[in-house]
């Protein structure tokens, strides 16, 4: 979990995201971002990373995604590489 927050801070600044206490599955918030479109839909189309929707779980997941992050630091790291280089240079 303290992978993910690091290396999203450094390579994806724009989303936000804080630890979870006892789960797997960590909910980036991407409002911030200003993307075109779904935060999921983005980020499978331009890093090839799939994640839940924000919407999917109601009203106030809109700008957010859910990623599972039950794999190893490897794949993780890859992950955050993806994400942070699917994001428009600001």
């Amino acid at each position: 979990r303290r992978q993910v927050v690091a290396q999203l801070a450094g390579r994806a600044p724009g989303i936000s995201v804080a630890i979870p206490e006892s789960t797997y599955l960590m909910w980036l918030d991407c409002r911030a971002l200003g993307l075109p479109v779904e935060p999921a839909e983005h980020f499978l189309t331009h890093a090839r990373v799939a994640m839940n929707p924000g919407l999917t779980f109601g009203a106030r997941g809109a700008g957010h995604a859910r990623l599972n992050i039950a794999t190893s630091p490897a794949i993780l790291d890859e992950i955050t590489r993806r994400l942070g280089a699917s994001l428009p240079i600001a």
